[in-house]
């Protein structure tokens, strides 16, 4: 396949945004547009102009403001109404009125659904293909047809199947997509269907997969092999259901392990990026274990992989991260020995290799505090902490005399509760703070008690922000007296650096305190604060 180019074609604002949970406005829209052709997918799917109007004002914001240097834009829609013409229908109308030079046309492709969901002949399905296509085609419009569950409807009735893509291509359409609707094939299906049809058609053929298998980057890798050139997916694998094909995993595969040109311009290396930008304009996480983004895509937590990657990385890499912009991590747990502490400890700029002592003792902290429920892998500012707590390093913002925290609650009334958190203190030359904080909560109580404290002597504090708190019951069998840990997502609001610390108590709060506290203290460690005297 080393010769092969194939046209990737991104549906993230169609067919992504229909994912439980997402609501694309339309400045979410034009903010993902760029970095889709930044990412250099060949084709951009903006919508359904005419049938959307949310879609309809996108397309006109598009044309005036955005140009795109990789991709061109496609406008989704359907094949002309039964009983009417392609010229008078006003969806056929509001696809031109676009302006999109691609039009993307959804058909039946299955004689069940044409009689039982359009409650029309398998005929009149087939003219309302050709007409419409030659329509567009008429007048300078690229046609892509969308064959909708046409890996059903083949099994069910070959010939019929077969019809409606030769009715597309008669008219001129330029890519016929076999669309897997229901996502329930298996590669080796997909592999003999698309084969079979490869050799009843000269168009492109393209591959749309949806993920209810499992399967759906693995079949659209199976049609690609078969003979499909283009190949539509979403970033992040968003979708309906269980999502549509992973497109960055779908390219990064084509290109790292096919050869094949999949991605234009400099795309696979900006893929983590774009990946990640993307999860925050759309407001869904990104998934830790995504394969080639995912954070976790090269991290390492067992001790005997440590000793091998320090040999040679590709040891325990089927490529290499920067290729996808991504970077190794090493996870420090309970599994870890020492090469994984060193090899954390380098990555966070601290060299070990010369102190043998450090990391036995950093090896064995680790390993203790694991077993009380403590994990490090999911937060490096803590391991970073007690790394230089045993070099020596850490400096010394404040210390806590005492705190406390207070809730009450009147009965039968849980939205007259009140929290109150009492803190003291010395910071900035021993002045010696106490205050008093209200929260909703106990632990929002104590931050707030705890940043009006600092604030005085370390005003950086200011810039912190808590926009993740997770929590955790270690040994549910015990109770009200289980052991309880606590995940603090911190972000600097004025560089966008992201932290994570832990804690873990008796009870939530206590676990609380300490990732607070932790949290602060990095924070201000980060922004190069030198404590006062």
């Amino acid at each position: 396949m080393t010769d092969l180019t194939v046209e990737i074609y991104d549906t993230t604002l169609r067919d992504g945004a229909q994912q439980e949970g997402m609501n694309l406005s339309v400045a979410d829209k034009m903010a993902i547009a760029p970095l889709l052709d930044e990412l250099g997918v060949g084709v951009i799917e903006g919508g359904w102009p005419g049938a959307v109007p949310k879609d309809t004002e996108f397309f006109g914001l598009v044309a005036k403001e955005l140009s795109f240097t990789n991709a061109q834009f496609a406008a989704f829609g359907m094949t002309r109404r039964a009983g009417t013409t392609a010229a008078s229908d006003p969806q056929v109308r509001a696809l031109l009125d676009s302006e999109a030079p691609i039009i993307t046309l959804v058909a039946k492709s299955d004689i069940r659904h044409a009689e039982r969901a359009l409650r029309v002949s398998g005929d009149e399905n087939l003219a309302m293909i050709e007409e419409t296509v030659a329509f567009l085609v008429d007048e300078g419009r690229r046609v892509v047809l969308d064959a909708e569950h046409f890996f059903d409807g083949y099994r069910h009735d070959p010939d019929y199947a077969i019809k409606a893509l030769l009715a597309a291509e008669r008219a001129g359409a330029s890519s016929l997509v076999l669309c897997d609707t229901n996502g329930g094939m298996l590669p080796d299906d997909v592999t003999r269907i698309v084969t079979e049809v490869r050799a009843r058609t000269a168009a492109q053929l393209g591959m749309h997969a949806h993920n209810d298998s499992g399967c759906a980057v693995a079949n659209s890798m199976a049609a690609v092999a078969a003979g499909a050139t283009h190949v539509q997916g979403c970033v992040n694998g968003y979708g309906e259901r269980t999502g549509n094909a992973d497109l960055i995993a779908v390219a990064a595969n084509l290109e790292l392990k096919r050869g094949v040109v999949a991605l234009k311009g400099d795309g696979l290396v900006e893929s983590t990026r774009i990946a990640h930008t993307i999860s925050e304009i759309t407001n869904i996480a990104p998934f830790a274990r995504q394969p080639y983004v995912g954070a976790s895509a090269f991290a390492h937590k067992a001790g005997l992989h440590a000793s091998a990657i320090k040999v040679d990385p590709d040891l325990y890499q089927h490529t290499q991260p920067e290729y996808l912009g991504n970077d190794m991590r090493m996870l420090v747990s309970e599994m870890a020995g020492r090469a994984s502490v060193e090899l954390k400890g380098k990555e966070l700029g601290f060299d070990l290799a010369d102190k043998p002592e450090v990391l036995g003792r950093v090896t064995d902290r680790v390993k203790h505090a694991e077993a009380m429920g403590y994990t490090f892998d999911a937060a490096d500012a803590s391991f970073e902490l007690l790394l230089r707590w045993e070099l020596g390093e850490a400096p010394k913002y404040w210390e806590t005399e005492t705190w406390r925290v207070r809730v009450s609650s009147a009965p039968g009334n849980p939205r007259d509760a009140d929290a109150e958190a009492v803190i003291k203190l010395r910071a900035g030359g021993g002045q010696r703070f106490v205050t008093v904080g209200e929260g909703n909560g106990p632990v929002n109580a104590l931050d707030h008690a705890l940043r009006t404290a600092l604030a005085g002597a370390y005003p950086d504090i200011e810039r912190f922000d808590l926009t993740d708190f997770k929590v955790r019951i270690m040994d549910a069998a015990h109770g009200t007296d289980a052991v309880t840990r606590v995940l603090i997502t911190t972000v600097d609001t004025e560089t966008g650096t992201q932290w994570r610390t832990v804690g873990v108590g008796p009870n939530v709060i206590e676990a609380s305190w300490e990732a607070l506290t932790d949290s602060l203290f990095y924070g201000l460690l980060k922004a190069g604060v030198t404590p006062n005297p």
